[in-house]
């Protein structure tokens, strides 16, 4: 679970976040790919990660088989 005063830091393609950088951080995550060695675009890994940060903080649960609408 992503805490919800954080600062959300990003790494390059392929080599990540620098040594001085990770020191830096209280906490390091990594986002799990099946089928590919291959590094995520950062861009689509700061996307996946707001979105996580988002459904964990932002918004209400739904209440189950309920429809929000807004009038």
């Amino acid at each position: 679970m992503l805490p919800a005063a954080c600062v959300l830091v990003f790494g390059q393609e392929g080599p990540g976040l620098s040594a001085p950088a990770q020191a830096a951080c209280t906490q390091v995550l990594s986002i799990a790919q099946f089928g590919s060695t291959r590094s995520i675009n950062a861009g689509v890994a700061a996307g996946i990660a707001m979105h996580a940060w988002v459904r964990q903080h932002a918004v209400d649960p739904p209440t189950q088989g309920a429809i929000s609408r807004d009038p």
